[in-house]
């Protein structure tokens, strides 16, 4: 229960960034989150497509995304929200939601397993990581989620695709080595708890319609939003 009520609480702040952190150009993401993402360049640490991912040259860009889908089950949380910041900030906003999303599982994934007892502190891969996961849903989820819920029919699409990705938990000890995670056998468990949340969070998303719509145009949101536009990834390189 606690979980899911944790998405209900991130997703419906971020959605209204009056909340959330001010944000004063709707079409770019400006954040830093260290090591692994400064908007100001940008400046890319994520490992083998950093370059790919900062990349200004669009069909370079593009060809990168696709070679990360095609290693999506060796991804890491940073270098998937990476790139759903860099896929909003080029326009491919859709898109960027489900990466954004995706991410969002994977890092609650990857703190509700951590070995508490083991975490460290400043300067430890595990106790970093788990900061960064929250700082990237804190810092790029008042530009993601001010988009994505002006269309909740797209957004409930997106979750219940990211919902049915998630049912089984991938190889963490490989995905983030150095890192103490829980005892094997409690991982489905921890896995099914998000997955159920994610579940309510979806029936939230959709009986709640009316009263999300009411309160974005109250406070702003969704005239502050409602101008941007999305381009559809594509299925192939650009040429």
């Amino acid at each position: 229960m606690k979980i899911w009520i944790q998405f209900c609480l991130i997703a419906l702040a971020f959605a209204y960034p009056a909340v959330g952190q001010s944000v004063s150009d709707p079409a770019r993401i400006e954040v830093y989150i260290t090591p692994y993402y400064n908007s100001d360049g940008p400046v890319i640490e994520v490992g083998g497509f950093s370059k790919g991912l900062a990349a200004k040259n669009e069909p370079e860009f593009v060809e990168t995304i696709l070679k990360m889908k095609q290693s999506w089950g060796e991804l890491r949380f940073p270098e998937m929200y990476v790139a759903a910041i860099r896929l909003y900030d080029l326009g491919f906003r859709n898109e960027s939601t489900y990466w954004f999303y995706s991410a969002q599982y994977r890092g609650r994934l990857f703190a509700s397993l951590v070995d508490q007892e083991k975490i460290g502190s400043i300067g430890v891969p595990a106790f970093e990581l788990v900061q960064a996961a929250n700082a990237f849903q804190q810092l790029a989820g008042p530009y993601i989620n001010g988009y994505a819920f002006g269309d909740l029919d797209r957004l409930v699409q997106i979750v219940e695709r990211v919902q049915k990705e998630n049912k089984t938990v991938p190889d963490l000890e490989k995905l983030y080595p150095g890192v103490t995670f829980k005892r094997r056998l409690e991982w489905n468990s921890a896995n099914d708890s998000l997955n159920q949340g994610l579940a309510k969070f979806l029936s939230m998303l959709k009986d709640q319609k009316t009263s999300l719509k009411k309160t974005r145009i109250e406070n702003g949101t969704e005239a502050k939003f409602s101008k941007l536009t999305n381009k559809e990834f594509p299925s192939g390189p650009i040429r």
